[in-house]
């Protein structure tokens, strides 16, 4: 998210990886992969001269914050039994309606918020 943020606030500007990397104090070489995660998302776009150059791919109204975590990371669930919404033993554990539940609500906020909400441009600058 810092990543996708820093691209936001410099939108206007060329940006490098290594900028974002020296500015954030995130490893290049985990940085790299995060962006390529992200470019197969179709959420940054990348073109590789020299060194990447990077923007958003999207209108940042159409990215979610579900969809930055979920091209980065495999997995968004809470708990094992609320992966793919199957439970081996939900006819035993009576808290699985409940992890369902608090899924749903969790998968709901992060879709609910978009990245034009994350950095709001002021003229006070």
């Amino acid at each position: 998210m810092k990543s996708i943020i820093y691209l936001l606030k410099n939108k206007d500007s060329v940006i490098k990886i290594s900028d974002i990397s020296s500015d954030l104090n995130i490893s290049e070489s985990l940085l790299r992969r995060i962006i390529a995660s992200l470019h197969k998302s179709w959420i940054v776009y990348t073109k590789k001269w020299r060194n990447w150059w990077l923007s958003l791919w999207r209108d940042p109204k159409s990215i979610s914050v579900y969809d930055v975590l979920f091209s980065v990371w495999e997995e968004l669930w809470i708990s094992e039994c609320t992966k793919w919404n199957y439970c081996e033993n939900k006819d035993i554990c009576f808290t699985t309606h409940i992890y369902w539940n608090i899924q749903k609500w969790l998968n709901g906020i992060l879709k609910l918020y978009t990245l034009d909400k994350f950095f709001i441009e002021t003229d006070n600058e």
